[in-house]
């Protein structure tokens, strides 16, 4: 009689696994808070019961990771998260990128900023200091914006072009202001005309005043590995320079690409 094949059992977890996503699914949870978040709160928002949490945010604080207020007794990410960013950024050479950003901010009169993608948001990575010309659009390091309604998303977005099942992973498009992107059919659009034109667009669609052009930094697979941005207070007259302003920073991203990008050429 013919031995049957019998399916392979799946691989099991290591052990601990199922903490460690908790405990990530924790400060993931602090690091979208509006503020300070208590026990209760964060098992509420993630369906774990108030002990279980208890036990993750007391361990998370004791590694740095998380502070607690003395006298609310909420919680805040801790230090411990500021020096992985700082990690991060050393590990990629993104504090090579400043003398350019220095170079575009002068160039075009706005801020420079770097950023790469971290699941549905761009991560800011480099930057610099704001002006009262330019304005604080929370694009300092360290601080994120989402992919659907900045020029820093649909830069990271558009190339290659993403797929449907992608673009609905995104969902729900929260709307900032009424010119924000809060479809799939409407930024699957968006992305196809920023792939033909070479730069991403945010005109009033993050802040209300706040006009921003990005371009991507490619890998060696033609995909966006970071985006390049200018931005600054939007008027008519900064609205007509959008093309100089994206010209100009594909003059950058060109040249941060041999710096920034793994195994790209001249890269050392």
């Amino acid at each position: 009689m013919a031995r049957q094949d019998t399916p392979e059992p799946a691989p099991s977890r290591p052990a601990g696994a199922q903490t460690v996503e908790r405990a990530f699914e924790v400060l993931q949870c602090l690091r979208t808070a509006p503020g300070p978040v208590g026990v209760s709160d964060i098992a509420r928002s993630l369906d774990l019961n108030v002990s279980s949490v208890y036990r993750m945010t007391r361990a998370l604080e004791k590694a740095g990771f998380l502070e607690q207020d003395p006298t609310t007794r909420r919680y805040r990410l801790g230090s411990a998260i500021a020096g992985l960013n700082r990690v991060l950024i050393h590990q990629r050479r993104f504090d090579l990128a400043r003398p350019e950003l220095q170079r575009l901010a002068e160039e075009t009169s706005g801020s420079a900023t770097l950023a790469l993608r971290d699941r549905n948001e761009a991560l800011v990575v480099s930057d610099l200091p704001v002006t009262e010309a330019t304005g604080d659009w929370g694009t300092r390091v360290a601080n994120s914006v989402p992919l659907h309604a900045s020029a820093f998303g649909k830069a990271l977005l558009a190339w290659p072009a993403p797929t449907d099942a992608e673009l609905d992973s995104l969902a729900p498009f929260e709307r900032f202001t009424e010119r924000t992107i809060t479809s799939a059919e409407r930024l699957r659009d968006e992305l196809a005309a920023t792939r033909e034109r070479g730069y991403a667009v945010s005109s009033r669609e993050l802040y209300p005043l706040q006009l921003t052009v990005a371009v991507p930094i490619l890998n060696q697979d033609g995909g966006s590995y970071l985006a390049l941005g200018v931005g600054t207070t939007w008027s008519r007259g900064a609205a007509a320079r959008t093309r100089t302003m994206a010209r100009l920073a594909q003059d950058s991203a060109h040249r941060l690409r041999t710096l920034l990008v793994p195994d790209s050429p001249g890269r050392w």
